[in-house]
């Protein structure tokens, strides 16, 4: 009865309900949270509702587009906490701030939605009088879907310049109070923004709960099963002694954006946490900029805290924590023999580099914590705080395959002792300040960059290395373990890693060691601020070069000493000499050969697929194409170069039908450029003619450009046409033949169905896609 009660008066105020804004405050009150946080507790039957009815929609209709530090106007829907915090007027990803701006991350965040008030965030839910006349006039949330519900998207193939899609547009984000101009001067501005309308029935749903005061559960509580793991794993972070701190330590400053798992067959997940209180009390979340900085209490305590968002595919780094787990940890870290006098503090120039706070710990011990989870440990940079930006990825190739040092040459060639002694060289930009001039500081970092590769040159020769010495058991096999092989792709403004080799040879590749690896992280992750000034940002950029060369020199070192030159040349084409002063392969004359017998003319062809053997890549490679026909016709697309793959998008998702049964592939285009050692010009810098693409099984990519949704049928001529691109209008009537254009009236149902079928392949790492970079072609 309730329902319909609610229904009838749908139909009475839906039409009324935008004629309120001048006189919100005369008719309904003013604005105050507490209004909303006093309302009655939700029943069951409205929690029931929430969950089953209104999340999905929330989900698959608000949430691809508002989720992220890059949610328009900073609104994060993938959770109650981000929609009852709203909407703020700052941008977070802003490269030319002058001063760093407050941190705003739901994640951790203590906050009340009183002090988020006080923060310059706003509602998108009424805050006023608590009835239903009013939980619509003054939703901003409503008043945008009803905007959108009176103006459909124009029957357009192509949406007018009306329609700003583009990743760094103006963002408009008016209050409720500010509406009605909104209204006046975006009329194309309702929600979902470019995109079709909502389904009737689902626009109701949400007119019907908004109506009804938009309640929403409280956090779901951890089961007996999940509590019982809580416990076992917070006993283990939380012991006395100076080594469970320490280790403690460590893990968390690792771990604190993961995804935690207890068991694959679930889908609810934990965030581990700094707490005031110890296991058994209530938690008391420290909150800082950073995870290393001092949480100025006497005690850290180190806690699990059941995630209660969504999963969004961005942000989602899932990490196996089960009794297998904890097994492990404690053979790496407590079997040693080894004592800590004294914790290390917090201090800022030394908390920021682990070398220096965790040098008591044994050094192959942090590798292999590292080494057993290399995807999850790189993904980290590219799905956690820099999860967008053209110049914080502009560093990298396209695409470049990923091996790693094997961590038993550690104590043979005393890499510890080498790293004690020259760790203050390693310094991070989060060790310095935060304002614009320290800029400056660059050229302190360029010294210790130069100091430590020179230092890293006479190490080498101290080892005395002979050809002998140089060759595959170098390089961590993986023993079975996949993640010794990995695939990075880079998007343009985003990223990718994935495990195995995929795809075609690339033009380059890295080696990475325990040094480098804890680097990347320190630098792009714990010791990044998406947060920070334009300072901070680019010496990040700037620092980062380093760890590229480095990695690519230890690649450099395995191929024959004849070709190392020509081969590092090629990769930094239109440099300057001054690349070489970070390179410590720049005098290649002084190194000893390899010691690979390489059989061909074309060494690092061959270089790649002996460490493809080596790495046993082809036994655990999911995304590789394979022998089947549908992978076998696709492949003729790796041979594609030039105009052709240049005309495509950076990730393209490719569904392709038979009967009810549905398969994923992705197309990659792999931009070329003559050099990335250089922040700006990226333009200048492209080599269209060396354009590449790769095909993969399955989704890569968490943001899609572009949809095409073929029958099994259409896939030879889908192949084809792609083929024959040569120019703009081909890739027009490619779309127009095969694509699902965010234009397309049945976009949402082909949303729906690509997320049922990527759930149904990817399991425990499915996340929501984000939309927000899908194109208008």
């Amino acid at each position: 009865m309730r329902f319909f009660k609610l229904l009838l008066l749908f139909i009475f105020i839906s039409g009324c309900a935008t004629i309120t804004y001048i006189e919100l405050d005369d008719r309904y009150g003013f604005s105050n949270p507490i209004k909303r946080s006093n309302v009655a507790d939700i029943t069951p039957q409205q929690s029931a509702l929430f969950h089953n009815q209104v999340r999905p929609i929330l989900e698959n209709r608000c949430i691809v587009c508002h989720g992220c530090y890059d949610a328009p106007c900073q609104l994060k829907m993938e959770s109650v906490a981000g929609i009852e915090r709203g909407a703020n007027k700052t941008v977070v990803y802003d490269g030319a701030r002058l001063q760093a701006i407050p941190v705003t991350n739901i994640q951790g965040n203590p906050k009340t939605i009183d002090q988020w008030r006080s923060e310059a965030f706003y509602p998108v839910l009424n805050e006023r009088q608590q009835s239903p006349q009013a939980n619509l006039a003054s939703s901003l949330m409503y008043q945008m879907l009803q905007l959108k519900r009176n103006n459909p998207l124009p029957d357009e193939v192509i949406l007018s310049k009306a329609f700003d899609v583009s990743l760094n547009r103006q963002q408009e984000c008016p209050t409720i109070d500010e509406f009605k101009h909104y209204q006046e001067n975006n009329p194309l501005g309702g929600m979902p923004y470019a995109l079709p309308n909502l389904p009737d029935d689902e626009y109701q749903q949400l007119t019907l709960w908004l109506a009804d005061g938009a309640k929403m559960p409280t956090a779901v509580a951890p089961t007996a099963t999940e509590l019982a793991m809580v416990e076992q794993w917070e006993t283990f972070l939380n012991g006395d002694s100076k080594k469970e701190q320490l280790v403690a330590r460590y893990l968390y400053e690792h771990l604190y954006l993961a995804n935690l798992y207890f068991d694959a067959n679930q889908r609810s997940f934990f965030n581990m946490v700094r707490s005031k209180t110890p296991p058994t009390q209530a938690l008391q979340i420290i909150t800082t900029r950073r995870p290393f900085e001092d949480p100025n209490v006497e005690r850290v305590y180190y806690r699990l805290q059941k995630k209660q968002a969504t999963v969004l595919a961005k942000r989602h780094m899932p990490y196996r924590f089960d009794s297998a787990k904890l097994t492990r940890y404690k053979a790496l870290f407590f079997s040693p023999d080894y004592t800590i006098e004294e914790l290390p503090g917090y201090k800022l120039k030394y908390a920021s580099n682990p070398f220096i706070t965790f040098q008591a710990l044994p050094l192959e011990s942090r590798y292999r914590f590292l080494l057993d989870e290399a995807q999850f440990s790189i993904m980290n940079f590219i799905k956690g705080p820099v999860c967008r930006g053209q110049i914080a990825l502009n560093v990298i190739e396209d695409q470049f395959w990923v091996a790693f040092e094997n961590p038993e040459n550690i104590d043979m060639f005393g890499i510890n002792k080498f790293l004690v002694e020259h760790s203050k060289l390693l310094q991070f930009p989060a060790a310095t300040s935060s304002s614009v001039l320290s800029i400056l500081d660059w050229r302190e970092y360029a010294s210790r960059q130069k100091e430590y590769v020179s230092a890293k040159k006479t190490f080498i020769d101290s080892l005395d290395l002979h050809a002998s010495n140089i060759d595959l058991d170098l390089v961590w096999s993986g023993e079975n373990n996949p993640n010794a092989a990995l695939t990075i792709f880079r998007h343009f403004d985003s990223a990718s890693v994935v495990k195995g080799f995929v795809g075609k040879p690339p033009k380059s590749a890295w080696v990475i060691g325990y040094p480098l690896l804890e680097r990347i992280h320190y630098l792009l992750v714990a010791g990044f601020d998406v947060y920070g000034d334009v300072g901070h940002q680019l010496k990040t950029r700037l620092y980062m070069d380093f760890l590229r060369m480095e990695g690519e020199s230890a690649f450099l070192m395995l191929l024959p000493k004849k070709v190392r030159k020509e081969t590092h040349d090629l990769w930094y084409r239109e440099t300057s000499s001054d690349v070489n002063d970070y390179n410590f392969l720049a005098n290649f004359a002084e190194l000893p050969d390899s010691g690979i017998e390489y059989q061909t003319d074309h060494p690092q062809a061959e270089l790649y697929q002996r460490l493809t053997e080596h790495t046993a890549t082809t036994h655990n490679n999911s995304h590789q194409l394979t022998s089947s026909i549908n992978d076998y016709k696709f492949k003729r697309l790796e041979n594609l170069t030039g105009k052709s793959v240049s005309l495509l998008p950076e990730v393209s998702f490719v569904v392709v039908n038979d009967n009810n049964k549905s398969q994923v592939f992705t197309l990659l285009r792999n931009s070329a450029h003559s050099n990335v050692a250089h922040l700006f010009s990226e333009k200048k810098r492209r080599l269209q003619a060396e354009d590449t693409l790769t095909v993969a099984r399955g989704a890569i990519g968490t943001y899609p450009k572009a949809f095409f949704n073929i029958s099994q049928q259409e896939v030879a001529e889908f192949i084809v046409a792609i083929e024959n691109m040569k120019t703009k209008d081909d890739y027009f009537n490619l779309k127009s033949r095969y694509a699902v254009r965010r234009t397309n009236k049945d976009f949402w149902t082909f949303s729906d169905k690509l997320h049922q079928q990527l759930n149904k392949d990817q399991g425990i790492e499915f996340g929501l896609l984000d939309y927000n970079r899908l194109e208008n072609k």
